[in-house]
Parts: structure tokens; C-alpha cells; sequence
């Protein structure tokens, strides 16, 4: 008479072995790792590193806090995050134009991290962006960034950049409004000029917790429909980069676009 697995189960898990056969099973992927039932940890610093970064001691201006908010909230990563950057960054350098005599623009751009990372590889980057705290914090760092809205903005500079990019930006925007803001981001770039658009990767599960982490999120953005919409717009050569990698299992880094925790699709103006 065959005896049912569960009944196995339960027979092993009073015996000494049972916790190295289940550790021994886990490894090989055909069980979870035993855990106790409840585990405490600490709340990670957020503030403490984001008042660090900022360089606000002792904290944020009591009168100021609903307006200083995202700044702060944008700055709670660990301690390696600016390395991750730079590679983040460094990534897309192959793709930026160069020795163009237009200048390069960031949409979105935060406090100039991208702007700055630009012209110190001798790109010539400009700044825009609707948040004038962040705008204050990259004119303190003498980088050409303006508080303006974006659409008004690309419509008054027809053909203006060698390139633009949106770091981390299209996700806070209503999904309804990415092919207007495509079409006229066209227009503002020259000929050959590129535009950039990175975002969260849904497809890794790790990425998809990291988008409900901000409040500011509205939807996220398939990898499929945004490169579709900038075929729509008649941008050209399009290829989708993929950047900072957090595969879990063999499978998973079999397949970029679940192994990787961000995406960009990069296209050429024709």
C-alpha cells in the first residue's frame, strides 16, 4: 500500500532530521526556507540618511515639511545607493550624443544628479523640473536647472537638444498624458537627437515592491506599451536598456526582463 507524501511529512517533522532535510530541500528549490513563525527588525534609518544627504541639520524646517517632503523621501536609500547610480548612469553614456553644440536635457531631474553626472563627462546637460525645493537644491550646486512645467517647456524649444531624458519620471505621470509628452519631445530634438525614458521594472518582483514604495506613483508602465508608443511617434531604432540587476533564481537571469530591477527605452528622432 502506498503511503500518502503528507503522512511522510508529518512523520519526518517530529524527527531531529527534519530541519536539515527542509534546509537541504530549499536550496535545491523544492521547498521554502524554514523560518520562524514571527521575526522582529528594525525600521531602517530613512530620515536619519535623507538629513545626511540633504545636509539639513538638525531636520527638516517644521514650516516647510508638506513642501520638503518628496526631497527628503527621495534620499532614504542605503548607504550604497549613489554607486549604484553612477553605474546607473554610466550605462547610458554610450548612447548620450556628444560633441554636439546643443545641450543635453533631463526632464524630471531632481536635485541635478543627472545633469551634474552629464557635465562632468564633458556633455553639456540642462535641468527642468516641477518641484521647486529640488530645483533650489541643484541651483545650489550651480547646475543649469529652471522650475518649469514640462510640456510649456519642450514647446517653446523646437529642435533645441541633442537629446532629453526622463530618469525615474514617466511612472508619476498620469498614463493618459505619455503621448502628448512623447510627441512633443520629438519636436524639441534635433535631428538624431535621442530621447531616454527609464522606469521601474515591473517583471522583477523585488522592482514591483519598490513602485508602491512611493506615494507619487500613479501606474506602472510596461516595457511593451512604452516601446510601442515610441515606435507610434515615429522615433527610430529603438532598443530597451536594462540596468541594475537583481535576479533571483538561474531561470530568472536567463531572461533580462525579469532579472533587472530597472528598464529604459531609448529611441532616434529621424
Amino acid at each position: 500500500m502506498t503511503i500518502p507524501m503528507n503522512k511522510i511529512k508529518l512523520a519526518l517533522r517530529k524527527t531531529h532530521i527534519f530541519k536539515p532535510l527542509k534546509f537541504l530541500a530549499a536550496l535545491v528549490g523544492r521547498s521554502t526556507y524554514p523560518l520562524p513563525f514571527a521575526t522582529i527588525v528594525p525600521v531602517e534609518p530613512f530620515l536619519e540618511r535623507a538629513i545626511a544627504r540633504i545636509g539639513n541639520d538638525p531636520a527638516p524646517d517644521p514650516d516647510h515639511r508638506r513642501r520638503q517632503f518628496y526631497s527628503y523621501f527621495s534620499e532614504i536609500w542605503a548607504e550604497n545607493y549613489e554607486e549604484g547610480l553612477a553605474q546607473q548612469y554610466a550605462a547610458y553614456l554610450p548612447h548620450i550624443p556628444k560633441g554636439s553644440p546643443l545641450p543635453f536635457l533631463d526632464i524630471g531631474c531632481g536635485a541635478g544628479e543627472f545633469v551634474n553626472f552629464l557635465n562632468t563627462h564633458g556633455i553639456p546637460a540642462q535641468g527642468i523640473d516641477s518641484d521647486v525645493t529640488e530645483v533650489a537644491r541643484a541651483k545650489e550646486r550651480c547646475l543649469d536647472v529652471h522650475h518649469a512645467d514640462a510640456l510649456s517647456y519642450l514647446e517653446a524649444h523646437q529642435e533645441c537638444f541633442s537629446g532629453i531624458s526622463l530618469i525615474e519620471v514617466i511612472e508619476h505621470l498620469p498614463p493618459e498624458s505619455l503621448a502628448s509628452l512623447l510627441s512633443a519631445i520629438y519636436r524639441a530634438l534635433t535631428p538624431g537627437g535621442i530621447v531616454l525614458l527609464e522606469t521601474i521594472n515591473i517583471k522583477n518582483t523585488l522592482a514591483f515592491h519598490a513602485f508602491y514604495t512611493d506615494p507619487t506613483h500613479t501606474r506602472p508602465i510596461s516595457s511593451d506599451y512604452l516601446g510601442f508608443l515610441m515606435q507610434w511617434t515615429n522615433f527610430a531604432e529603438t532598443q530597451t536598456i536594462y540596468t541594475n540587476p537583481a535576479a533571483f533564481t538561474y531561470e530568472q537571469h536567463l531572461d533580462p526582463s525579469r532579472a533587472y530591477f530597472c528598464y529604459a527605452i531609448k529611441g532616434v528622432k529621424r
